[in-house]
């Protein structure tokens, strides 16, 4: 009777809840351990996290990595591992399965970036003000602001009045929207200044008044009725930049801003501020966007002797 009583039969989904309960995850961050949790139960059909083993997490891993790059393998292990290292501090399982299959080796390869011509195509195509890209002005903003700071899509949709100074011209990253939990303070081009400025005065205009600090800066709520909602969503970015893509016909989205920014900055050599910039902790991270120089490659290679 003892002995059945120890039994546990603790479901994936179990786990994954009290984990979330344990644990302050950010919206985004617990969406994707929910995702990755529905891949595993819905591929394996396991739903007993005791009843895991090895075979099953290599199975799992060579049916990902035959449709899938290295790299979603290794984001899937991540968050599986995190949940069973978890189990085990509650008794649920005794070992990590999770940890004793190591990750896929991914390369090093480029950073995607956008040509800067295709920023400047974009950037006309806004200010002529497409009907299916309105309004036109608001987004050309966006696009300015992250390529000018080289934030991610959700720095742009938390940035809130409270953490733009206009007179020293400065935008605070909070902890709570870095990706590595810290704060700094980005400096403002003279581009993203005046448009920031602007939307202010466009803001204020609106609303017959000053907006609260806690209201958001980049509202397109605000200035086109066919967005729906108090704020602007993550989703309804990304759905800009999907239909900037369709019109330019090249990719366009907001990491290929980023990279883009960091890319060309990074051939100045000024590798620890763009560190900075970019709120990397490693380095490492940083000169991931160092790139050879071909055209010094190339003169190079042509004092070799001919054949």
């Amino acid at each position: 009777m003892h002995a059945a009583e120890k039994l546990q039969f603790t479901a994936v989904e179990h786990l994954l809840q009290s984990y979330l309960l344990e644990n302050l995850v950010r919206p985004a961050t617990s969406r994707t351990y929910e995702q990755v949790v529905k891949r595993w139960i819905e591929e394996t059909e396991i739903s007993c996290v005791e009843a895991v083993t090895r075979d099953d997490v290599l199975n799992w891993r060579n049916g990902i990595l035959a449709r899938a790059r290295p790299e979603t393998w290794n984001k899937y292990r991540r968050h599986m591992r995190a949940l069973f290292n978890y189990a085990i501090t509650r008794g649920w399982v005794a070992t990590n399965v999770f940890s004793s299959v190591p990750p896929a080796r991914t390369g090093l390869r480029l950073k995607k970036t956008v040509d800067i011509e295709l920023v400047r195509k974009a950037l006309a195509y806004l200010e002529a003000d497409d009907k299916n890209l309105r309004p036109g002005w608001f987004w050309a903003m966006v696009v300015r602001a992250i390529y000018f700071t080289g934030v991610r899509r959700r720095q742009i949709i938390e940035l809130r009045w409270g953490d733009v100074n206009l007179d020293t011209g400065t935008w605070r990253i909070r902890a709570e929207t870095s990706k590595t939990h810290r704060e700094w303070l980005l400096p403002l081009a003279p581009q993203v200044l005046a448009d920031i400025t602007d939307l202010y005065r466009r803001t204020c205009e609106l609303l017959k008044g000053k907006p609260a600090k806690h209201h958001q800066v980049f509202n397109v709520t605000k200035f086109y009725r066919r967005y729906k909602g108090p704020e602007m969503k993550e989703d309804q970015l990304g759905g800009f930049f999907h239909r900037l893509t369709e019109a330019l016909e090249e990719p366009f989205s907001s990491h290929r801003l980023r990279h883009t920014m960091a890319t060309l900055l990074a051939v100045h050599g000024d590798i620890r501020t763009l560190q900075e910039i970019l709120g990397h902790t490693n380095l490492s991270t940083t000169m991931g966007y160092v790139h050879p120089d071909v055209e010094r490659m190339r003169s190079l290679v042509t004092r070799l002797p001919d054949l």
